[in-house]
């Protein structure tokens, strides 16, 4: 299929720009006309729990809150409260 990037929908040229043009056409089969309302969490919260428990202490409170995108102190209170 011949695609002219320039008369795309702005949300379809950024995503022509991030994926390339075959990986966007993807997305535009399977999501077209569908609203979408992306996370700001990459990490879904239960499975940052799990992941936090299994690589605490060989990671830092700090880097495990880098890592996963969540607060220090979150961080902290789930290893508190995995030790009870």
């Amino acid at each position: 299929m011949d695609i002219d990037t320039d008369a795309l929908q702005g949300v379809y040229k950024k995503l022509d720009e991030l994926l390339g043009t075959d990986e966007m056409l993807k997305f535009y089969q399977e999501f077209r006309g569908t609203q979408l309302n992306l996370p700001m969490k990459l990490y879904d919260r239960n499975g940052t729990v799990a992941a936090i428990q299994e690589k605490y202490p060989q990671m830092s409170e700090k880097q495990l809150a880098d890592k996963y995108g969540y607060s220090q102190r979150w961080v902290k209170r789930v290893i508190s409260e995995s030790k009870n």
